[in-house]
């Protein structure tokens, strides 16, 4: 016997405006990086109205929901904030080495550690740098730069 609810809860009866969206820009993806100067920069967007930032580039600022992101680049260089070695996966050759990296612009990246690292030499707060080999991009301990600290 169908209750009073069974329109709300069968995913028949919903509003248009209940449906996800499309916030990242479908169709082949560009490099989520340039070369700029010998500098790998990543590239991300940044809210017009609200300045919120985001990566990788997406057309619906996370904050706000506007659609009023505009291309922005960052980087080559961040702070590790935390990462993890990876021993067990079903979709990539492991161990491999991931962490979140703290750029000076607010944005705060999931990326691959260079593979050549060993991770007991790394350390929360380490500077890093953006480097990339072919259209894959990665970060790597860097000496500290003007303005950072060590």
């Amino acid at each position: 016997m169908p209750s009073e609810f069974s329109d709300r809860t069968s995913g028949t009866g919903y509003a248009q405006d209940a449906l996800p969206f499309r916030d990242i820009a479908e169709g082949p993806r560009p490099c989520a990086f340039e070369l700029r100067n010998g500098d790998v920069l990543l590239r991300g967007s940044q809210s017009r109205s609200s300045g919120s930032k985001a990566f990788p580039a997406r057309e619906v600022c996370m904050e706000t929901g506007a659609r009023d992101m505009e291309p922005m680049l960052f980087g080559p260089y961040g702070t590790l904030y935390s990462f993890s070695t990876v021993r067990v996966s079903s979709t990539r050759a492991t161990p491999y080495t991931i962490g979140y990296v703290d750029f000076p612009n607010g944005v705060r990246v999931l990326a691959n550690l260079d593979p050549s690292l060993d991770p007991s030499a790394l350390a929360c707060d380490t500077p890093v740098e953006v480097r990339a080999d072919g259209d894959v991009w990665f970060v790597t301990p860097s000496k500290p730069h003007a303005g950072e600290k060590a």
